[in-house]
């Protein structure tokens, strides 16, 4: 297999995996992390490999502009799963927020050093 036909088949594979973004329910989050990582690896040295060879072999090429979609849709995708993961991180945050506060609603008005202020003299 060329180094090209490589690159389709891997492209192709990563965007259809950033298809279906999994919600994090039983750590699927965790693995279909792990297998975009891999797939961006092995791109990666495939895309290096191109390169190595010194001129342009996509140039010119039949799937070229198929190969730039796929790319521009993948960059689109990786933003979008990146968002979806930072909405989650902030909502966990407020609701680790709300419910330590909950749990001890005076938190912010204890004095943690142990001194005690007397207004008399």
């Amino acid at each position: 297999m060329d180094l090209i036909q490589q690159l389709l088949l891997l492209s192709e594979k990563l965007y259809q995996t950033l298809e279906f973004v999994e919600e994090d329910k039983d750590g699927k989050r965790d693995q279909q992390i792990e297998l975009i990582n891999k797939l961006l690896d092995a791109r990666g040295q495939t895309i290096t490999k191109l390169e190595e060879l010194g001129e342009r072999p996509l140039q010119g090429h039949e799937k070229e502009a198929y190969l730039r979609d796929l790319h521009h849709g993948i960059i689109e995708r990786l933003h979008n799963y990146k968002g979806r993961i930072r909405e989650d991180m902030q909502q966990l945050q407020v609701s680790m927020k709300s419910e330590t506060r909950y749990v001890n609603p005076y938190s912010h008005l204890q004095n943690l050093d142990g001194t005690y202020f007397d207004k008399r003299e």
